[in-house]
């Protein structure tokens, strides 16, 4: 059995657990494994998560990590930090359980529409309004078809590099790399809007084979071989590239006074992330 086929058996165990479950009245899958690409190819693969809402009858109660311990060992059982618990398996598999009252069930037909099929989705539904709320979130307009507004979140880059570079000057170089985090999500979006690409709500999400080699490599070099205020740099210098492929204001003045912020550790200006700035953008890696 290939460690796909055990996730298989594994899913199938819990959505007949979940259907079967007299406490649970409404109960659904999301995520990679209920969605496809174009052409109707998987987008979840071996190392996919296992993902799941429960829907409680009124009064009823279940407690997620006894309810999975039943149907697989658990290496691992904590409360995300969004409340969510989640579990790992001796194979390393993730699984996340969402045990909410039934009372919450008029919310998924406000979730964003992220491509998930609601025939996929669908394991229990006690009165049919599960099915109509599906329905109604898959009739609404695609996630991420397009990027809002490019220039707003080229202004929340910059944004996030004042704060970092004035971290940086103040010492406090592990909250510059957490903030990081944000910048690169910025440009994440903007490099898929300069490409046409999807965006996805995780904006990371198969950025390697989303993104061309040149904007793959830039976003790249502000995390790996890099030190923290380098990594500042060539994400400021991605950033205003950027601008410049989508016709963004650049907003020069901020830009100017951000690479003065960060001149004393400035890496060589003829590279960006360990590539030639004026190679352009080719073809992948």
């Amino acid at each position: 059995m290939t460690p796909t086929d055990d996730l298989d058996a594994l899913d199938a165990r819990i959505r007949a657990a979940l259907a079967e479950e007299p406490r649970v009245s409404h109960a659904l899958a999301y995520g990679s494994r209920t969605q496809v690409d174009v052409g109707g190819a998987p987008r979840s693969d071996r190392w996919s998560d296992l993902e799941y809402w429960a829907f409680l009858g009124k009064g009823e109660t279940l407690d997620p990590f006894a309810f999975l311990g039943t149907l697989t060992p658990l290496a691992l059982a904590w409360v995300n930090p969004f409340g969510t618990p989640n579990v790992v398996t001796p194979d390393l598999t993730r699984v996340e359980l969402h045990v909410v009252p039934v009372g919450r069930l008029a919310e998924v037909g406000g979730w964003p529409n992220s491509g998930d099929l609601p025939e996929r989705m669908l394991i229990k539904d006690a009165d049919g309004r599960l099915h109509e709320l599906l329905a109604w979130r898959a009739a609404s307009p695609p996630l991420g078809a397009t990027l809002p507004d490019p220039q707003a979140e080229y202004d929340g880059v910059l944004g996030a590099l004042v704060l970092g570079s004035a971290l940086l000057a103040r010492g406090e170089e592990l909250r510059a790399w957490d903030g990081l985090f944000w910048v690169r999500a910025g440009l994440l979006r903007l490099a898929r809007a300069a490409q046409g690409t999807r965006q996805p709500l995780n904006p990371a999400r198969r950025a390697e084979d989303d993104l061309s080699a040149y904007w793959w490599r830039a976003i790249r070099s502000t995390a790996a071989g890099v030190e923290v205020t380098q990594a500042h740099v060539r994400a400021l210098e991605t950033a205003e590239a950027l601008a410049h492929a989508l016709s963004l204001n650049p907003r020069a003045e901020v830009g100017a006074a951000l690479a003065r912020r960060l001149a004393p550790r400035r890496p060589n200006s003829c590279e960006v992330g360990g590539y030639e700035a004026g190679g352009g953008i080719g073809g992948k890696r």
